[in-house]
């Protein structure tokens, strides 16, 4: 069964599963069939009798003489009068599956087990009887055969072969319509697996666009989902490697030209190393150093490894500080800069220079993506969590763009002016420093509405 194939196995399931309940159908059937036919006739025989022996009292008041009446209407005596048109010849009636009857008093009303007509039988021997009453009063005790002594008639043998054949050939019906109904059910179920099976090859031979037409909400339809996320995934993951290439080539290449340009030029002796030019040098390495930098901090993070100092800080503390330091800097481009403080509000748990150096980006972005007249607000609130914004009334993000702001490397504004310098590693390094803390950062656009809002929530520290 190792190289079958899964549309096999589920047809073979399938028939496997209805052979095994006809199968224990049939031989349930056989088993009991002919024991059901035995009750029946007892409990016809009886209920036949027990009507006799009603009518027999109701008509003569007592028991006494049932015999004659019961030898009567068991083995009719012939008439010797000319039968008139329309007669029925009488026909003897074998009582099978009564043993014996026994009036109120255990006294047998025909022979019952050896014993004649008016003898008494033990008691131990009619505990299985069942009573016949007229009025609320017992006046009969019926013996049945409960040992099932008797033999089916030829009529009964041949019902029971009859039922027999018509479920064997119901159950032939049956695998015939589980056998087609398999095929069925199989092709229907497997169908979404094929079209996975053909968009995981593709995916294997590097097609990283394979997107599955969900039609279910079952396992099946969670399974194919999930692969479509995948295979976004890959393709979102992919094109963000083609792009760090790209953006790493350029944003390691210019500085170093630049630096060997000058090396080479030196070594030449077609110029002087002037202070400018060494100004030059030196801001082209601090782009290389920066890199490196934003690198390590986020691998150390991500590793783990990195040393947080975690004690109370007050975040209005912190941003009443980067007000300070930010508001002549907005001011020379002509920019804004808010602080809405409300009353007091309790600390957070946090490094206080990582917390420094979170919301310093992020309000170094803000103000370079905010044109002259703009606003940036730095704001903290209380709900369930302390919250710590960073509003600007720059171009915003595109909804698109959202969900991957904070990844490595990606940047909404594909513009190099916009980005001239940065690796796109701000926010990734923000975010990682953010969870680190045991906080949660996302960034929000509200459409019809200028800006951006980077939002930072942590546990406030209850006192």
């Amino acid at each position: 069964m190792k190289n079958t194939s899964l549309k096999l196995k589920l047809i073979l399931s399938y028939l496997a599963v209805a052979l095994i309940t006809v199968l224990a159908v049939l031989v349930l059937i056989r088993l009991t069939s002919g024991q059901f036919m035995l009750n029946m006739v007892v409990e016809q025989q009886t209920a036949w009798v027990e009507d006799e022996i009603i009518t027999y009292y109701t008509t003569n008041g007592t028991m006494s003489g049932f015999i004659d009446y019961y030898n009567q209407i068991t083995h009719p005596q012939p008439s010797f009068a000319p039968p008139e048109a329309g007669d029925i010849p009488p026909v003897s009636r074998e009582l099978r599956g009564v043993l014996g009857l026994l009036d109120a008093s255990y006294r047998a009303l025909i022979p019952t087990f050896g014993y004649k007509v008016g003898e008494a039988v033990p008691s131990e021997m009619v505990r299985q009887s069942i009573p016949v009453e007229v009025e609320g009063e017992t006046i009969a005790l019926i013996l049945p055969d409960t040992k099932y002594q008797f033999k089916l008639s030829f009529e009964e043998k041949l019902f029971l072969q009859r039922t027999t054949l018509a479920t064997g050939l119901a159950a032939g019906v049956g695998v015939i319509l589980a056998l087609s109904m398999g095929f069925f059910f199989a092709a229907q179920l497997l169908k979404p697996i094929f079209k996975l099976q053909r968009a995981s090859q593709a995916l294997a031979r590097g097609d990283l666009q394979q997107q599955v037409t969900n039609t279910s909400h079952d396992e099946i339809g969670q399974l194919v989902e999930a692969f479509n996320q995948m295979s976004a995934d890959l393709h979102r993951a992919d094109q963000q490697r083609k792009r760090l290439t790209a953006d790493i080539t350029h944003d390691l290449s210019t500085p170093l030209q630049i630096i060997s340009g000058y090396v080479e030029m030196l070594e030449e002796e077609d110029l002087q190393l002037t202070p400018q030019r060494l100004e030059i040098i030196r801001t082209e390495i601090g782009h290389l150093r920066r890199l490196v930098d934003d690198l390590g901090i986020l691998t150390q993070v991500e590793a783990g490894g990195l040393e947080m100092q975690i004690q109370k800080i007050y975040p209005a503390f912190l941003l009443e500080q980067i007000f300070q330091v930010y508001r002549p800097i907005a001011a020379h481009h002509g920019i804004q800069m808010e602080l809405a403080l409300p009353g007091s509000l309790p600390a957070i748990l946090a490094d206080e220079g990582r917390m420094l150096q979170v919301i310093k980006n992020l309000v170094e972005n803000a103000l370079r993506y905010t044109p002259a007249g703009g606003t940036v607000t730095l704001g903290v609130s209380l709900n369930d969590k302390m919250e710590i914004s960073i509003k600007d009334t720059g171009s915003g993000i595109d909804p698109d763009d959202l969900p991957y702001v904070f990844d490595r490397f990606y940047r909404a504004d594909k513009s190099r002016g916009a980005n001239s310098g940065k690796m796109g590693l701000g926010l990734a390094i923000c975010k990682a420093l953010v969870t680190a803390q045991q906080g949660d950062i996302t960034a929000h656009c509200t459409p019809n509405e200028p800006g951006t809002t980077m939002l930072m929530r942590f546990d406030p520290v209850v006192d």
